[in-house]
């Protein structure tokens, strides 16, 4: 599970280092990103090039405790013995978002998928995998 402690860090971190978006406005402009739903979708990078944009939702975690991610077409490789996805240009874009100002999170859940947690401990238990 190390591996995915790194790049669910990034997506932790990256709340704390957005200067733009303002957690007191009404009019911060957020996107949806990682489904290529328009067929069209471009790097994440390229997204947090626009000055409109405050926050971006990656999408998403489909899966945990037992740690799932789809991201479509954005990253399909996984580390080498293992089915958890391996997206160095993600997390790239990441940090180049967060230079921006851009706040970058991560959506947990989905249409469907395999999660949930049996109590409070579990879920307690996650928050500090994903947060650390």
């Amino acid at each position: 599970m190390k591996p995915a402690i790194g790049l669910l860090a990034a997506l932790a971190a990256s709340i704390g280092g957005a200067a733009a978006f303002d957690v007191n406005c009404n009019s911060n402009y957020a996107s949806y990103y990682g489904q290529n739903s328009a067929r069209n979708q471009k790097a994440l990078g390229e997204y947090c090039k626009d000055a409109t944009e405050d926050v971006i939702v990656l999408a998403f975690m489909n899966g945990f405790p037992n740690i799932l991610l789809n991201f479509a077409n954005a990253c399909e490789t996984t580390f080498e013995g293992s089915s958890l996805l391996h997206c160095p240009n993600i997390a790239k874009d990441i940090e180049y978002c967060q230079s921006q100002g851009k706040a970058v999170i991560l959506s947990m859940g989905g249409a469907s998928g395999a999660y949930g947690f049996s109590g409070d401990s579990d879920a307690i238990a996650f928050a500090d995998t994903v947060w650390n």
